[in-house]
Order: C-alpha cells, then structure tokens, then sequence
C-alpha cells in the first residue's frame, strides 16, 4: 500500500515532513501511472515552495478549518478530508462534496506554472460543471486579497479555497506547485497530477475519476 497512514508528534515540523513528502510523491507518481496511464511526455514537476515569498500571510487563527483526520493521500482510498473558507468565507468541506466528482488544485499567484494552468482549468469546469464537477482550487499560504484579486483580474470563477497557514497543503504531504487530486463521486482519490496540468492531461484524469 502506498502513503503513510499515521505520523507520530515527531514528525511536525514542515523540514522533516518535505523528506516524508518526497518519498510520498514518488510512491503516488508510481501508482497514478499504473491506474491511468503515462502519455509518453514528460511530466512536468511542481515547482518548490522553497522558492516561494516569505512571511506573505498574516492569517488570524480559524479552529474550523484545515485537517479534518490524519489520512494520507492514497491512490484509491478515501481523500484527506478538510475544512476551509471560500472567498466569501464560507466553510467548506470535502466530504460534504460526495457525490461529485471534485478536482482539488493546490495554487499560488507566484508559481507561474500555477497561472499557466488555471484558465484550463476554469474552461474545463465551465463545460463540466453541470455533469457534477467541482473544482477546488486551493490558495497556498498568501493573503486572501491577494488571491482574490488575482481570480477577479483575470475573470476565473472556479470556487478558491483559502489554505492561509498550510494546513491542508501539509496535510496532503506536498512540497511543491502546482499538484492536483482528482476524487471520484465515493470520495476516493482516483487520479493526481504532480506540476502543470494540461487540458489533456485534466480530461484524461477527470476520466479516470469517472467523469469522461
């Protein structure tokens, strides 16, 4: 089985988790290949958040969002679920989306491979989002005006999450952007996309969600 299941206290600090995560990443890569197929490209990495600005959120504490359980991120099994506010800061929760088939985008406004992808993205959910697809694109770690301002400047409209502290991006045991999941209507992750995502690329993971 691939993932980690459980981490023991020990494992808190986001320098040790970035060790856990790419041994993680590899393990996924591997399976999402054997569920879907390779294309015959080659993939195009996230970029490290090493690289990201430092100190761009000054988020207040929120004891509703972030973690929901300790799950890891595993191919065929249920997804990590969370809570965190929308745009408009409303809570949402994964879970409470079953039933669709949900495509979570981890995202930044400094990650250029990130703003290369989202117009897909958005097209793909305009076409799609009748069929029962939600998209969650997850803000990683900035300020939410900043985010919001970046959706409003360039018309995206696919719902944004606000991951202020990194919970969530940690929670899934990442260490770059962009990355995408691809959850089936049970909940469980039936695809993932480490780096840039093309429209091709989406469909044929949204397919394997089960929304072809």
């Amino acid at each position: 089985m691939m993932g980690v299941n459980n981490r023991p206290p020990a494992l808190n600090s986001r320098g040790v988790r970035a060790g856990i995560a790419a041994a993680l990443l590899v393990a996924l890569g591997v399976g999402f290949y054997a569920l879907v197929g390779n294309d015959g490209g080659v993939p195009s990495g996230p970029v490290s958040v090493a690289n990201a600005p430092t100190a761009v959120a000054t988020p207040m504490p929120d004891s509703a969002t972030g973690p929901l359980d300790e799950a890891a991120p595993i191919i065929g099994q249920p997804a990590p679920d969370f809570a965190l506010r929308d745009a408009d800061g409303t809570l949402v929760t994964l879970s409470d989306l079953r039933g669709n088939v949900v495509w979570v985008n981890f995202w930044a406004t400094w990650c250029r491979p990130c703003k290369q992808e989202l117009p897909d993205i958005q097209r793909i959910y305009d076409e799609k989002a009748a069929e029962g697809l939600i998209v969650l694109a997850i803000n990683f770690e900035e300020p939410a005006d900043r985010a919001i301002a970046y959706f409003r400047e360039n018309g995206l409209t696919v719902p944004m999450l606000l991951d202020l502290e990194g919970d969530v991006y940690d929670q899934y045991r990442l260490q770059g952007l962009p990355d995408s999941f691809f959850i089936d209507r049970d909940g469980n992750i039936a695809a993932v996309q480490f780096g840039l995502v093309t429209e091709k690329k989406g469909r044929e993971r949204l397919a394997a969600a089960g929304l072809p």
